[in-house]
């Protein structure tokens, strides 16, 4: 099964869970997408500690902030909670259950997909895979003991959502009204190292500048 086909499954059951799947040629596509989602009418976004180091995502801190977003990194819990928007990149996406795969080492990285009311999702179209019994490997790497190993592991499939009141489905009241996943075709296409070295010295400078 091409990429394009897994997209079409992967976007039918995560809308069945109530997300929203996106495709995307390259990172620019992605950007704009972001940029001009009702989400954004604060022009502002909370970002993953570091994440303009991740391969081959940080360039897109760049180009978000020509559209004129105003990127923050996570901090504290308190100073996330009920930010309108947070980005993140998933490991791995699985067609068969429309979910992604979040894998972090930081509590401030964990709480942008927990915390803000929209969760934006980049994810390459090569890790995008038909079914849930082919993410195993993965996760027995991410976990096993060593330097390589991540604290924080979560399968996300769709907004956050419980009926615990009243029996009652409701959608955000304990994690991010709106997913939306973002699978990127062509994510390193057209990026040099020298735009990507720009993209991290821009922020390396203090979230607040």
């Amino acid at each position: 099964m091409n990429n394009l086909a897994l997209f079409a499954q992967f976007q039918r059951r995560l809308s069945a869970a109530g997300g929203v799947a996106q495709w995307a040629e390259d990172l620019a596509q992605a950007a704009e997408f972001i940029a001009t989602h009702p989400a954004l009418s604060e022009q502002r976004l909370i970002i993953p500690p570091a994440f303009a180091a991740r391969q081959p995502w940080g360039t897109i801190l760049s180009l978000l902030r020509e559209r004129g977003i105003h990127l923050e990194e996570a901090g504290r819990p308190e100073e996330v909670a009920d930010a309108p928007a947070g980005l993140s990149s998933a490991a791995l996406a699985i067609a068969e259950t429309g979910s992604v795969l979040l894998a972090d080492n930081a509590l401030a990285a964990r709480i942008v997909g927990m915390l803000t009311l929209t969760h934006f999702v980049l994810v390459s179209a090569g890790q995008l895979v038909p079914r849930l019994d082919e993410a195993a490997a993965l996760l027995q790497r991410l976990t096993r003991a060593g330097p390589q190993q991540e604290h924080y592991i979560s399968l996300v499939t769709g907004p956050s959502r419980t009926a615990d009141i009243e029996r009652t489905l409701t959608i955000g009241v304990q994690g991010p009204r709106d997913l939306c996943v973002i699978v990127v075709a062509s994510p390193t296409s057209e990026l040099s190292p020298s735009t990507h070295q720009q993209a991290k010295d821009e922020y390396d400078e203090p979230s607040g500048a």
